[in-house]
């Protein structure tokens, strides 16, 4: 004759298993946003930060550093035309629509992240629910 089966602790198992799975694919996406965040906001206030950090740095230095990120310092700024009248508005409105648009990527992510990190805390407390050993139940 077999040994009664613990289904109760086999169920925990994989259950437990399936978490632990969503629970590591939840801290793998969080990453991505995070990293996403970070590269938007970078392309928005990148030149700021650079501009304030350089300042602090000897000139060799921030061409050096310049060089090593990849940015094209060999050739000169490119000197733009000044707008006319109209390209002046429609340059303001396009400029005033990327913004915008930045913007709502910023916080869509931020909502992503947001919403990744509740699920990973809800998982985490499923995780140590299941875990724990069932008080006074006898295996079935």
């Amino acid at each position: 004759m077999l040994p009664p089966v613990d289904r109760d602790a086999h169920v925990r198992a994989a259950r437990r298993r399936e978490a632990l799975d969503a629970l590591a694919f939840e801290r793998d996406r969080e990453a991505v946003l995070v990293e996403q965040l970070e590269d938007v906001l970078a392309v928005v206030e990148g030149a700021r930060l650079d501009a304030d950090l350089f300042a602090q740095m000897s000139p060799d230095e921030a061409q050096l550093v310049r060089t090593a990120l990849g940015e094209d310092t060999d050739s000169e700024p490119e000197q733009e035309e000044e707008p006319e009248a109209d390209d002046e508005a429609e340059t303001d409105e396009s400029a005033e629509d990327a913004e915008a648009e930045v913007e709502a990527e910023v916080v869509r992510l931020q909502a992503e992240i947001e919403g990744s990190r509740r699920a990973q805390a809800a998982l985490e407390r499923y995780l140590e629910l299941v875990s724990r050993q069932p008080v006074g139940e006898a295996p079935r």
